[in-house]
């Protein structure tokens, strides 16, 4: 990309990752599109309903949290820029391949759940780890852009989904003759517009996403170079370094070797002269008779003391050399190894006992989170009496800005204060909501103002995640423990299934939200004391 500017370069690829994201993230948009596709599947004779579509969902958010797992492997035996540029491919192949079976549930399932989970999974930190490399100061402002684009996405393709199917503004019916209370479109014009729609949006996912997957992967190489030569430079300077402090050391205990050699050569000289003045003085004179013994003692004790001065001085002569050895040692430790000093205390979360605990508590915590993504449009069509196009444009734009703002002040949050003290003001504002909603959801302006309020908790549920995995278990082992503690979003969408699947005939649609309440406050207790 010789045309481009090299200082634009860095701005290019933060593009690119958020124009990526921005198609990618999709996903959060089959909460909009599940009415118009039950509609359909029953308009061609599938019995299906509302909960089964949102398989759909569960199966994409499954397979992409597995697929994450081997992404790291593709990103090393294709590159970044083949395997993005792949999973786009894939990403087209999937929506073309429903477009064309729409009429199949299980290939629905297949294609916009398996197909797709896996080429999202497989590129999900390619956008933010290529950004990462044009910012190394501000990539907590970078990481805000980049993820920002995913949470965007719903307000991008829910509108488009909703113009183009229901151009008309068409209210859903009851059916004739049938016990389900569910809303579905019987309006065949409505309903042959859902291929089309998916077709459109295969073609505007393999342009955009090829696009800004092309443009994330853009690689400085003049930059690369230079941090090459500084890395180099550093390494060198360091070695050099070492090597002078080494040599200074040696000198300065030669140099206190030598003292002592000296002060010993002083030592024993005087202790010569003095024995042989001792000497004379015994011969000449009866004094020395009398007191005989008591010098010949002292100059016994004198003698041996000089000699315990020797063997001390030679063990700390030998003790200086071991430790000029030692220093040699330690040098060439330094110089081989490259230990960073960690900020957090580190530690494995497999290692700690009440992990297995914390994990099923943070899945029980995060239930509600798939219940409202799919099902927030489906309860304000059935609840309440406004047109389609309005649920859509308005919820779409409300929860998608309130995703946003609920990532970014929960995480200012948790900088702030403690950890369980959020935890449990986020879990509180959880149960509240999921309480009340069922009893306001026939008032649209109240329905709108807590389908946002829940949003604004999704965002800090899935800010909790790293920042427990931080916070907990420090940096050293953070990529372990964040895929291992990850793997509770892949378990609620199971938990979320199950819990639609038992209560979905017992209890009706909008009454589900008190089940998942009520599962998030005992979550929340849980999670407070795990984390205290």
């Amino acid at each position: 990309m010789n045309f481009i500017p090299k200082a634009a370069i860095p701005y290019v690829v933060l593009f690119g990752a958020f124009l990526y994201n921005l198609n990618i993230g999709i996903v959060n948009s089959y909460g909009n599109l599940n009415i118009y596709l039950t509609s359909y599947l029953r308009y061609k004779n599938s019995n299906v309903t509302y909960r089964d579509v949102s398989f759909i969902y569960e199966l994409s958010i499954i397979t992409l949290g597995v697929s994450m797992l081997i992404g790291n492997i593709v990103h090393k035996i294709l590159g970044l820029r083949t395997t993005i540029l792949l999973c786009s491919v894939s990403t087209f192949f999937a929506f073309y391949l429903s477009s064309i079976y729409t009429h199949s549930y299980f290939l629905l399932c297949l294609f916009m759940g398996i197909l797709y989970g896996l080429g999202y999974g497989i590129c999900f930190t390619i956008p933010l780890s290529c950004a990462y490399k044009h910012f190394k100061n501000n990539r907590g402002l970078i990481s805000g852009i980049v993820i920002s684009a995913i949470s965007l996405c719903p307000f991008l393709y829910c509108p488009l989904q909703t113009l183009l199917i229901n151009r008309k503004n068409v209210l859903p019916t009851m059916e004739e003759g049938s016990d389900s209370k569910e809303l579905y479109f019987h309006d065949e014009d409505v309903l042959n517009r859902v291929p089309y729609v998916l077709f459109i949006q295969s073609i505007m996912l393999l342009s955009l996403c090829s696009l800004g997957g092309f443009l994330a992967t853009i690689e400085n190489k003049e930059n690369n170079e230079n941090s090459e030569k500084v890395l180099q430079d550093k390494q060198t300077k360091g070695l050099d370094n070492n090597i002078t402090d080494l040599e200074k050391n040696n000198e300065a205990l030669l140099s206190v070797e030598n003292e002592k050699d000296d002060e010993k050569n002083l030592n024993n000289e005087k202790k010569e002269n003095n024995a042989h003045d001792n000497v004379d003085y015994c011969n000449s004179g009866d004094y020395s008779t009398n007191v005989d013994s008591r010098l010949t003692e002292s100059f016994i004790k004198k003698n041996n003391t000089g000699n315990e001065l020797d063997i001390k001085e030679k063990q700390s002569s030998d003790g200086n050399k071991n430790d000029s050895l030692c220093l040699n040692e330690v040098g060439k430790e330094k110089l081989s190894k490259n230990k960073t000093v960690n900020k957090f205390y580190n530690k494995k979360c497999i290692e700690d006992k009440s992990f297995i605990i914390l994990w099923i508590s943070v899945v029980l915590f995060n239930s509600y989170v798939n219940y409202i993504i799919m099902y927030w449009k489906i309860i304000g069509i059935n609840y309440t009496s406004v047109e389609d196009k309005i649920i859509t444009l308005n919820g779409s734009f409300a929860n998608s800005l309130s995703n946003i703002a609920g990532r970014l002040v929960w995480g200012y949050l948790y900088d702030k204060f403690s950890l369980s003290f959020i935890l449990l003001l986020l879990g509180s504002c959880i149960c509240s909501s999921c309480f009340i909603l069922p009893f306001i959801c026939h008032i649209y302006v109240l329905y709108l103002l807590f389908c946002a309020i829940l949003y604004f908790c999704v965002g800090g549920s899935l800010v909790t995640i790293p920042v427990i995995t931080l916070k907990k278990y420090g940096e050293q082992y953070f990529s372990l423990n964040m895929s291992v503690l990850y793997t509770s979003r892949i378990a609620n969408t199971f938990l979320c299934s199950l819990l639609v699947g038992i209560f979905y005939n017992l209890l009706t649609l909008k009454y589900l939200s008190v089940s998942f309440g009520l599962i998030s406050f005992l979550s929340t207790i849980s999670i407070f004391f795990l984390t205290k």
